[in-house]
């Protein structure tokens, strides 16, 4: 199980039912997690998708984001544009109101922490090593190509390097949680948190489509969730966690 942190000045996960205003996420939804490590690994556009879907992908927030709208010029680039661009000519073009994370209160960067196991060993062996050494293959970004993003790799973890926890224990989960695996949040221990439910996307077929989206519950700031789940939680012994972390996988 590959651990590393994702950090950049500001982000935008495009929420998919969105048009004139487009509004986002709070946290890369999985579809950005396999774009991200399919830029660490070289892995072609739309080249991807079928592959990276059988991996399994958790994301925490480690930094509170505030949000703050910006109108943005969108030029249009069409084929039939092309010469009047190559003359440096003004093309029509549409304002789009438009979402951004910034990191809030003292922090400088937004950061995410990604948990990300696959199947073969060998290919997360290499994304570990492409990170440990900083060498992605394509550029990261959170989003958008403008919000340009690192990654510093936290650890690599084996089979029996972490605890699995059944279903039903009480935890204090960190990561963005799939509704659907939840049983019971402790409501009187997260009064003051704010807890966030939206549809996010999850995985995209054929042609980029887009597969049915699933429910997401996450605490907004990033404080650690207490719940009881339906699936298996995994803790992990991080030394810049305190005494470890709980996640529990998108796909459960």
């Amino acid at each position: 199980m590959l651990v590393f942190d994702l950090t950049g000045p500001m982000a935008h996960f495009r929420k998919y039912y969105t048009n004139t205003s487009a509004l986002t996420y709070g946290f890369p939804p999985r579809t950005a997690l396999m774009g991200i490590v399919a830029a660490v690994l070289g892995f072609e556009r739309d080249s991807y998708y079928e592959k990276l879907d059988r991996g399994r992908f958790a994301v925490a927030v480690k930094v509170p984001p505030r949000r703050l709208f910006q109108t943005v010029n969108y030029v249009r680039t069409k084929r039939e544009d092309l010469p009047l661009l190559r003359r440096l000519q003004r093309l029509p073009g549409t304002q789009t109101p438009l979402e951004f994370l910034f990191p809030g209160g003292e922090y400088r960067a937004l950061r995410f922490r990604v948990f990300f196991g696959y199947p073969d060993g060998g290919l997360v062996r290499e994304a570990a090593a492409r990170l440990r050494e900083g060498r992605p293959c394509f550029p990261l970004y959170l989003g958008l190509t403008e919000c340009l993003a690192s990654a510093s790799y936290v650890n690599l973890f084996g089979p029996r390097d972490y605890e699995p926890l059944p279903p039903g224990t009480p935890v204090a989960l960190t990561s963005v949680l799939n509704a659907a695996h939840l049983e019971k949040v402790d409501l009187p221990a997260v009064s003051a948190a704010r807890l966030l439910r939206e549809r996010a996307p999850y995985a995209f077929g054929p042609g980029r489509t887009l597969r049915p989206p699933v429910a997401v519950v996450y605490e907004a700031g990033g404080q650690p969730l207490p719940v009881r789940l339906r699936v298996p939680a995994y803790r992990f012994s991080l030394a810049t966690a305190g005494d470890g972390e709980t996640v529990a996988f998108l796909e459960g």
